[in-house]
Order: structure tokens, then sequence, then C-alpha cells
């Protein structure tokens, strides 16, 4: 019978901090793929983000390789990383007149 592991994350770009999830997470869960080892630490549902490096207060939460917001409080390995911890760095790209 063949075995197919199935990918639970996705890490967009080798220098990303963060991992998408592909399916809902449940808290213990172990992720062991791409050079990860994660537990997750909160549920997390798909779409969402999950920490794949811990991420101190005020650093930058990198997403394909770029920076797209900040952590608002320090984020640990395995927990879930949205709008409750980051804070985005959108600019506006309206002129002022």
């Amino acid at each position: 019978m063949l075995s197919i592991l199935m990918r639970k994350v996705l890490v967009l770009n080798e220098s990303d901090n963060i991992a998408v999830c592909l399916v809902d997470l449940d808290i213990g869960e172990v992720i062991a793929q791409d050079g990860l080892n994660l537990t997750i630490q909160n549920r997390i549902p798909r779409g969402h983000k999950v920490a794949s490096k811990d991420i101190a207060k005020d650093a930058g939460i990198i997403k394909y390789g770029e920076r797209m917001g900040h952590a608002t409080s320090d984020i640990k390995i395995g927990e879930h990383v949205h709008t409750h911890n980051v804070l985005g760095d959108r600019l506006s790209t309206e002129q002022v007149k």
C-alpha cells in the first residue's frame, strides 16, 4: 500500500518566519516537514499563519521573503500569527492632493 505524506504547511520563501497552514491545525500537533519541527500551540485555521521561528516583539513578520508587518508581542514557534499579534506595515498608495 502506498503511503502519502500530506503537506500541512507551506513555507513560501526560505527566509520567511511564518508558514501558511494548508489544513486546520490542533494544539499539540507536530509538524515535521521541509526542515521544520513545529509543535502547534493554538488551534490554527486553514489559510492562517504559524510561526516557523521565534519572533520577538517589534520584529518583522516575513512572508514571501518580504516584511509584511511586525509582531505586537513575542510570538513563539508554533503559535498562531494573525491580527491579534501582528500589525501590518501596509502603506497607502493614494496620493495626497
